[in-house]
């Protein structure tokens, strides 16, 4: 005899069982996405990078690879939203700010024929394939982020960086002074072609003659034009205009180089990917002065940076931009604070003065208002561009008419200052990645290459006057540089006029 359960008592199960189910479900998705939201959190945080700007793919905020598709809020004068001027950005062609120009790791990127020997590709892990055509695009960013244990600029590629990068790229085991845009593909080529073309600050100089070859100077000869031919200045109150304003008396009445004394071994310390995992705090630490560039942390990162820093160079941007927090962070806050903002090319102080590219002097005198005591120079621009000129003056190409990183204006001014200075990871160890900075999580081959900054070329100056070996680049990415009081010239170096 068969027992059936009567229909209210099967509805009543059969809803319960439903209402169960319904429930497992639901808090299987509430643990998936809060376990996601987690990882993910905890990835951007570690970065430095908002969770949105993972998701959505917005460039890192740097100078070498600043945003262009959203507007940056800048202190001008009161907290407002500022716009940069998109003909100024590395990663657009004039014309058009939102067509990015293709960097050397971008997609496709192929030589042009009898260029480059062919390599093979190393294929990128990512989300591409069937789900990448069916997923809108920030969930496929999200599983990049989450799965992909990077993040990479727009104008990094996902197929051919390890033609560049890897153990047998064209980088190759040390950076070789001959390097050139003609030796790579069609890519690289036109972003400093565009760049060419955009010329945002006037620069008019006559440009090098591909059918006239000019003599290669010797690394002697080439300090010898460095010493003679650029001057570390700084911005002092008796300097017109700012004589006659009353703010001027914030500014260091003697120049950076009379008011520093002359350090016996200093060490230049670049803000490189590469300097991870290379345990050369202590050896940083042991010089007498330590110099640094802008944002980048020593906290956390003490066993490959080291903890000391001497002085501190910043340019406008980081000072200007708010989320740098250049007036309540304590990273600013210790040691000597060097600044520093592009002139037009051929601008006096009073042209610069209205036309600065970020608010220098706006946040200079806040600045100074909340640290009276502490050390604050700004760099003349003159200097800036003394610096480019002998780049330029070096190079059988022309270069990107921008002014030059903050790195090789940070390794010509320790010069200035130190009887010996050691740069590390501006020329590339073995240690060599797309990663941009130590303390972010970020990927782009311009940041070692160049887009903005004629970055390239400040590394073939700086590979020609090295006076330590190719053992100390490739293991350490370690360059031995003398200062300007030890260099003996006893014939002033040849070249075009000073500018």
């Amino acid at each position: 005899m068969s027992y059936k359960i009567p229909g209210a008592a099967m509805d009543r199960v059969s809803l319960l069982w439903r209402l169960r189910r319904r429930a497992r479900r639901g808090v299987l998705c509430m643990a998936f996405f809060c376990i996601s939201m987690a990882v993910l959190y905890a990835l951007c945080a570690e970065n430095s990078v908002p969770v949105t700007d993972a998701i959505f793919g917005v460039r890192a905020r740097t100078r070498a690879q600043p945003r262009t598709h959203s507007g940056s809020k800048v202190v001008r004068g009161g907290a407002k939203t500022m716009y940069p001027d998109p003909q100024k950005l590395p990663g657009v062609i004039p014309g058009d700010p939102h067509r990015p120009i293709p960097v050397l790791s971008s997609p496709n990127h192929t030589h042009e024929a009898g260029e480059l020997p062919s390599k093979k590709v190393v294929r990128q892990r990512g989300s591409s394939g069937f789900f990448a055509h069916l997923l809108p695009r920030p969930f496929t960013r999200a599983l990049e982020t989450l799965f992909g244990g990077r993040r990479r600029g727009e104008l990094s590629g996902r197929g051919g960086d390890a033609e560049f990068f890897g153990p047998h790229g064209l980088l190759g085991e040390v950076w070789d002074d001959q390097m050139s845009t003609k030796m790579l593909g069609n890519r690289l080529k036109k972003v400093v072609g565009s760049y060419q073309a955009m010329n945002k600050y006037g620069v008019e100089v006559s440009e090098p003659d591909s059918k006239t070859s000019r003599p290669k100077l010797s690394g002697p000869d080439l300090l010898c034009q460095l010493k003679d031919k650029v001057e570390v200045t700084t911005l002092t109150p008796d300097l017109q205009p700012f004589s006659s304003m009353a703010w001027a008396a914030q500014l260091p009445p003697k120049q950076l180089t009379s008011d520093l004394r002359s350090y016996n071994t200093c060490a230049v310390v670049s803000s490189a990917g590469s300097l991870r995992s290379s345990g050369l705090g202590k050896e940083i630490d042991s010089h007498d002065a330590v110099l640094r560039f802008n944002a980048a942390p020593t906290t956390g990162y003490e066993k490959d940076v080291g903890s000391k820093t001497t002085i501190r160079l910043i340019n406008s941007q980081v000072m200007a931009t708010e989320e740098h927090r250049f007036l309540s962070s304590s990273l600013y806050s210790s040691g000597v604070l060097v600044a520093w903002d592009p002139a037009p090319f051929s601008a006096n102080l009073t042209q610069w003065y209205n036309k600065t590219d970020y608010p220098i002097f706006t946040q200079y005198q806040r600045y100074r208002r909340l640290h009276p005591l502490q050390p604050f120079y700004i760099l003349h621009p003159r200097f800036e561009w003394q610096v480019w000129q002998r780049i330029q003056d070096n190079m059988a190409e022309a270069i990107q008419k921008n002014p030059p990183s903050s790195g090789f204006l940070g390794i010509v001014m320790m010069m200035s200052l130190c009887q010996e200075v050691h740069v590390y990871e501006f020329l590339p160890s073995r240690r060599k990645t797309e990663l941009c900075h130590y303390y972010q999580r970020f990927y782009d081959a311009a940041c070692t290459l160049g887009a903005y900054h004629p970055l390239l070329y400040e590394k073939n100056l700086v590979k020609r006057i090295n006076q330590g070996s190719d053992h100390d680049i490739y293991t350490h990415g370690r360059v031995t540089l003398p200062g300007f009081n030890k260099v003996n010239c006893t014939q002033a170096a040849g070249g075009p006029p000073n500018h």
